[in-house]
Parts: structure tokens; sequence; C-alpha cells
């Protein structure tokens, strides 16, 4: 069994097995934050984050809470999510499309960020007249290279997308930070700000999905 996977599986058992005592329920933000920071296993920041924030969602990786002060909180639930927050929390990952990081736990087991409301394809389209489609299509296409799908065809409308600025500037992003486009194609992944779409999940890199997923997959 490859190393890594082996060390991964021995941190998930004394996760779900070691019992931590948790620190005392705050209401202030900075002290839940150092709270978590302290706590040693995922199983325990998961307990005490449900106790003082505000639960959103889930994913396969990270939980998503609402703070008293209107921010998102990404814990990290496993190691796919310590890696997920420390590329978001990259300092040269930074663009008016991209959700800034407020701030983020030296040990990546959080990450603070602006609560963004969702948007539809039909306001992403009146944002940037741009079908919404096309342009996960397009960002595809374009990010061929980081995704490794090269058999991936040219969209019909790709002359018109490529041209416009939210493609360039995520499309430069992609390629130099290996984001892997699936992600930036769903509408699910984006917010507004200021009266333009915002991405917030930008967490999947190619390097991410190699270690992490390819393996559970295969």
């Amino acid at each position: 069994m490859n190393p890594n996977k082996l060390l991964r599986f021995a941190t998930m058992f004394y996760s779900l097995a070691a019992g931590e005592e948790l620190p005392a329920d705050s209401s202030d933000l900075k002290v839940v934050l150092s709270n978590l920071e302290k706590l040693e296993t995922y199983n325990a920041r998961k307990k005490y984050a449900e106790q003082n924030l505000e639960h959103l969602s889930s994913g396969s990786s990270r939980i998503v809470y609402l703070t008293p002060s209107k921010t998102i909180i990404k814990l990290a639930k496993n190691d796919k999510g310590i890696a997920q927050n420390k590329a978001e929390a990259n300092p040269g990952m930074k663009s008016k499309y991209l959700n800034p990081i407020i701030s983020c736990a030296k040990n990546h087991s959080w990450c603070e960020t602006h609560y963004l409301e969702k948007i539809t394809e039909k306001e992403f389209q009146e944002m940037t007249k741009l079908n919404f489609d096309d342009f996960g299509d397009s960002l595809r296409y374009g990010l061929k290279g980081v995704s490794g799908n090269k058999d991936i065809e040219k969209p019909k409308n790709f002359e018109k997308v490529s041209e416009s600025d939210i493609y360039k500037e995520l499309k430069d992003i992609g390629e130099k930070f290996k984001l892997l486009p699936g992600d930036i194609a769903r509408i699910s992944s984006w917010g507004t700000k200021d009266g333009r779409p915002v991405l917030i999940d930008a967490g999947l890199t190619r390097d991410i999905y190699d270690e992490f997923y390819e393996e559970s997959t295969s």
C-alpha cells in the first residue's frame, strides 16, 4: 500500500478513536477559531464547530459554517480539506473574480472568507452577457492542459467567450495554479459581489486531485 495512503488511514482511525476534551463554548469568533486550531483531531474540530457556528453545508472534504460576523468558515474534515484550504489560501491567487481569504489557521484546519449570495445561470448571463454553459464549456476547453482531457472539442461559442475578461482571468489563474475546471464550470461554485460573479470555491487543484481523489476512484 502507498505509504501516504497508509498514513492517511492511520490518521483517520486516530481521529475517530481518540476523544478530545473540547474547550468551552464562546460567542467570540476569535476565541472559537483559536480553539479550533488547537484541537488535534478532525472529529473534535467538527464537534466544537457544530456547537459554536451555524452549519450551512458539507462536502467530501470541508464543512461550511456561517459566523456571527456573517463570514464563512471552511473547516477541513480530512486531509483533502487541509490541502484545499492551503490551496485557496495561496497569497498569490488573487482576482476580482475570486472570493479572497480573510484569515486561515496556520495548520490550515480552517479558512475564513466572505459570505456571498449564490447566483443563478440567468444572473450570471445578465452580469457577463455570457451563457453559463458556454462559459463552462469554454473553460473546460481552455484548461484541458490542466484536466488532461485532450479530446475535448472547441465549443461553438468559444471565440465570443474567450474574448471576455472573466474567461481570460479565470483561464490564467487556472493555468498558473492548476485549478481543475470542473468546479469552476458549476454554477453552484459562484456567488456575487459588487455586481459581478465571484468564484467561491477554488480549492481543487490538479495535484490535490491526483493525490487524494484519483486513487479513491481507481
